[in-house]
């Protein structure tokens, strides 16, 4: 029986190893020399097997590790295991291959052997250098891109600096002369108009007239800039108080025009800045005052739920409309469509648009000529505190 054992064992064992998708060399400790080697390790370094029998394995490899080879096999010697991939072979056509070793000392009968399998790693080793090179360039890149936000946070902060300078001078500095230049025009008409010819009164009014514009040119100037630069905090927000509050700043006009102004409710709660809606509605109300011919004005403001958790606030007016390929360029700055038959400074509308979008909302119209206008701005609804309670307390 164990006659009949042997031989099959030892086939078995020979077509593994002659099959073997692993290189696979067999070492004799004593002399260190090859005594067998699979045909897929010679497949992959094109020797033949004459080449490698009686060689020591090292002698295929490169020369520059012939020293770690040696320290490799003296630890193979001293534990009987070793595993290492530092240590690639040479073809015989010259190529560099990549290899990681995986060598056994074992006894076979009488004597021992040495079995080194030999895998070829060099794709991998390729892809890990690969990745090496991404993430050292990823790196670099991330470095770079710190220094350019650092850099450009710095510009941004002088800018800002610059900005709330402007800012100042526009409220003190500019506005100040003007002021003067609107008190003496009043007084030198109110005071001294009988010493004026008619011509004389009237270039005193171009002069009220032209401060007074330009006056108003300066105060939307500091709204734009500081809705572009305030600190914004949204919070629920009551659009009932915040359409009386406007209304409230818009009432000396209200009343010189003698303006009808209707309010749908009920109004809902939205998440917005409670100055920043303040000034943006007050701008369209005031908007919807000015830009009326031959009636008085009629403002109706209204609001409805939107997809998505949005509310559109509307605010409709019985003005003179605007021309489909207009509707686009009056939310930019200075632009103006009726420039000598109404008052304005061109701002009023992109105060209006930065402001709702500075609150996560957005903003439009639909109009047309002579069938007034209806500006929309979208804000989020807030949600109601019941409801915010009932999901915290609903499991997931």
């Amino acid at each position: 029986m164990t006659t009949a054992a042997t031989p099959l064992s030892e086939t078995r064992y020979r077509r593994l190893f002659e099959t073997a998708y692993d290189g696979i060399v067999i070492i004799d400790p004593e002399t260190r020399h090859i005594v067998d080697v699979n045909p897929y390790l010679l497949a992959l370094l094109g020797y033949s097997h004459a080449e490698f029998i009686g060689k020591e394995l090292f002698a295929h490899g490169m020369p520059e590790h012939a020293a770690a080879s040696q320290a490799a096999f003296l630890e193979l010697q001293a534990v009987g295991y070793v595993r290492y991939e530092d240590l690639p072979l040479r073809a015989k056509d010259g190529r560099r291959v990549e290899v990681e070793f995986v060598c056994n000392r074992y006894q076979e009968g009488e004597r021992q052997v040495i079995q080194c399998n030999i895998r070829d790693i060099t794709a991998r080793k390729k892809t890990e250098a690969a990745v090496r090179d991404l993430q050292e360039q990823l790196t670099r890149y991330t470095v770079d891109l710190e220094n350019t936000v650092q850099f450009r946070t710095s510009e941004l902060r002088l800018s800002v600096a610059q900005l709330e300078s402007f800012a100042h001078s526009i409220s003190h500095d500019l506005r100040a002369p003007l002021r003067t230049l609107q008190g003496f025009s009043q007084l030198l008409l109110e005071e001294h108009s009988d010493q004026l010819n008619r011509q004389g009164q009237d270039y005193a009014r171009f002069i009220q007239t032209a401060a007074r514009t330009m006056d108003h040119l300066l105060a939307d100037l500091l709204a734009l800039s500081r809705i572009q630069q305030d600190k914004i905090e949204l919070t629920p927000v009551s659009l009932e108080t915040q359409i009386d509050e406007a209304l409230a700043v818009c009432e000396a006009p209200i009343q010189q025009s003698q303006a009808r102004i209707e309010i749908v409710k009920p109004l809902s709660v939205v998440l917005a800045h409670p100055l920043t809606l303040q000034r943006v509605l007050a701008n369209l109300i005031g908007n919807s005052l000015k830009f009326v011919r031959g009636h008085p004005p009629l403002v109706r403001i209204r609001a409805e739920d939107r997809p998505g958790g949005f509310v559109r606030i509307w605010i409709e007016d019985n003005g003179v409309g605007i021309p489909l390929e207009f509707q686009e360029r009056i939310f930019s700055v200075f632009k103006r469509l009726h420039t000598s038959a109404y008052s304005g400074s061109g701002l009023g509308l992109a105060v209006v648009k930065k402001g709702v979008e500075r609150m996560g909302g957005r903003v439009g119209l639909v109009s047309a000529p002579a069938q007034g206008s209806r500006f929309w701005l979208e804000l989020c609804r807030a949600q109601p505190a019941f409801e915010v309670n009932r999901a915290l307390k609903s499991p997931p």
